[in-house]
């Protein structure tokens, strides 16, 4: 994914191994394939992943989509890990986001 589809960072970039992460503390929903819509926070943001806060009673697949509300933009993830309340994906589709 581009660095400018990322939602705004809202401090500096922390390093990490997969590229310089922005903490961003934004809204986000979590997209299954049996329609079923899942809120969470997008704690931070790299151009290869995100960290997810999402409640850790729900159960999430290995790959679903995320959206971004008001930017108008689901991208393909996959489950990377998970602790507690945190959920760590992979983005899956860099060069085309869905768009829905």
């Amino acid at each position: 994914m581009p660095p400018e589809d990322l939602p705004e960072a809202a401090t500096r970039p922390e390093k990490r191994k997969g590229g310089d992460r922005h903490t961003t503390m934004k809204l986000a929903t979590i997209l299954l394939q049996d329609g079923e819509q899942i809120p969470c926070v997008l704690r931070d943001m790299s151009v290869s992943g995100a960290k997810l806060g999402v409640a850790r009673r729900h159960v999430l697949p290995e790959s679903f989509a995320l959206n971004f509300p008001g930017r108008d933009l689901t991208c393909r993830v996959r489950r990377a890990w998970r602790r507690g309340d945190f959920v760590g994906v992979t983005l899956l589709d860099e060069n085309e986001p869905v768009r829905e």
